[in-house]
């Protein structure tokens, strides 16, 4: 179970970080160049920062996972990732519409069923660990 927790700590924190900085640039990009993948979707626009800031967000829990939690594999860094991935997964469901406003749905699909996933190993192994 050892190998599987530090396993799920690394993924998680991949999926995070990696797909959160790479975010955060093309945001920049979008918000005050119109180039990059989002192109001009975030242009000029007041709305770019809730977007940078969960990315953000992201990123640190990414930075959190291999500073603090691969060392430390304490049960309750299980329960603090399956509720980030609670409150990103569930955030992108509540405001869906986001996706689909700019043209994102098929990248909206693949980052809510990944935080889905996740938040479901990961209180799988909070569960788990706390009754070893």
């Amino acid at each position: 179970m050892l190998k599987f927790r530090k396993n799920l700590l690394v993924l998680n924190a991949l999926f995070l970080g990696l797909t959160g900085f790479l975010q955060m640039i093309f945001e920049l990009l979008s918000h005050f160049r119109g180039i990059g993948p989002l192109g001009s979707i975030f242009t000029n626009t007041p709305y770019t920062i809730g977007f940078f800031e969960a990315h953000g967000f992201a990123v640190l829990t990414a930075v959190l996972v291999f500073g603090v939690m691969l060392k430390d594999l304490k049960p309750h860094w299980h329960l603090y990732l399956a509720l980030v991935c609670l409150l990103l997964g569930g955030a992108n469901l509540l405001f869906w519409d986001s996706f689909a406003k700019v043209g994102l749905v098929a990248a909206g699909y693949i980052a809510t069923s990944l935080h889905i996933l996740f938040f479901g190993l990961q209180t799988f192994s909070f569960i788990k660990t706390r009754k070893e």
